[in-house]
């Protein structure tokens, strides 16, 4: 994801860093949680707060939620490759292969959100 930019620059945050959180849902059923890395595997992520009630089986695919103004909807991010309960939380944690070898990327895409400043003004005065 983008994190700074200039006027013929920016810098990228991987989906690989401990602090990255991302949307994301179980396409067949739309049930949500974070993805987010453990630093353990640059192959996996950790989807994590996903509700018991979620139908999840190994090999279903994850996609991006849509639910922040940073991704699309959609987009693919891997499979679920084991499935696990929280201790504490009682929540899912799923652990997703992802598509994409993120250690040896050649060619990334830029989207750019057309309502991205509307949205953000939007939230601000939710929070207000």
């Amino acid at each position: 994801m983008i994190d700074k930019t200039s006027k013929n620059y920016a810098t990228v945050v991987s989906i690989l860093n401990m602090k990255s959180r991302i949307n994301a849902k179980i396409k067949k059923s739309n049930h949500f949680g974070s993805l987010m890395w453990d630093g353990k595997s640059t192959g996996f992520v950790q989807l994590i707060d996903v509700p018991r009630l979620a139908s999840v089986r190994k090999g279903d695919t994850i996609v991006t939620g849509g639910q922040s103004v940073i991704f699309p909807e959609g987009i693919g991010i891997g499979t679920i490759s084991k499935v696990y309960t929280d201790e504490e939380t009682h929540y899912y944690t799923l652990d997703i292969k992802l598509f994409n070898d993120m250690t040896n990327l050649g060619h990334v895409y830029i989207i750019k959100s057309k309502d991205r400043e509307e949205i953000i003004n939007l939230e601000k005065k939710e929070n207000e």
